[in-house]
């Protein structure tokens, strides 16, 4: 008798799609009507007590998705959505910062290094995963002190290292960086 009760308040709770709260606290109400309604019956046969449940009580289905429309559907839509919000935000934190260790991260230009290309005060999105450059590519690249700098590849040196041209004033500065320094290539610039 007891499994036939489980089983529908299972089968009215089903339609019925409610957030968690509010599925025990309905669960529990049903139970107290259900069991009323099975101790004055002489029935103890589970599909006998299923039978009359659906009979004098209802039909699960409709008596889901009445308690569904009472309580609310876009109500319960938001409890469920704010229910998994923090695990969604966990999800998109762990891919950003996945994606920006990894991939693609964002620089603010704050000198003329590669003035007019890229003018002071843009901001660019470096491809990391770049491991070849030709002439002409603007890359990031780490210094010695941990700053990062912008400059145009010119060539490749025969030591392995890039020959990396920045302006600087009037002059042009020329620098050879280890291809292990550079940080990628610049694939996309705000200005």
């Amino acid at each position: 008798m007891r499994d036939a009760i489980d089983q529908y308040l299972e089968d009215v709770l089903c339609y019925a799609d409610l957030a968690a709260a509010d599925e025990r606290g309905t669960r529990a109400e049903l139970a107290e009507h259900v069991h009323l309604l099975v101790e004055s019956s002489p029935n103890s046969h589970p599909t006998e007590v299923y039978a009359m449940l659906t009979d004098q009580f209802g039909n699960p289905k409709i008596v889901g998705r009445a308690i569904s429309a009472a309580k609310g559907r876009v109500r319960t839509y938001f409890k469920k959505t704010v229910r998994k919000l923090p695990l969604r935000i966990g999800i998109a934190l762990v891919l950003a910062f996945g994606v920006r260790h990894s991939i693609a991260e964002a620089f603010y230009v704050a000198g003329n290094g590669v003035a007019p290309m890229i003018p002071l005060g843009s901001r660019v999105l470096v491809y990391k995963l770049a491991h070849s450059f030709d002439p002409g590519d603007v890359v990031v690249y780490h210094l010695a002190n941990g700053e990062n700098l912008l400059g145009i590849i010119q060539h490749q040196c025969e030591t392995g290292g890039w020959r990396i041209e920045r302006n600087a004033g009037a002059a042009k500065e020329v620098q050879i960086v280890a291809t292990q320094d550079i940080v990628g290539r610049v694939f996309l610039n705000t200005r």
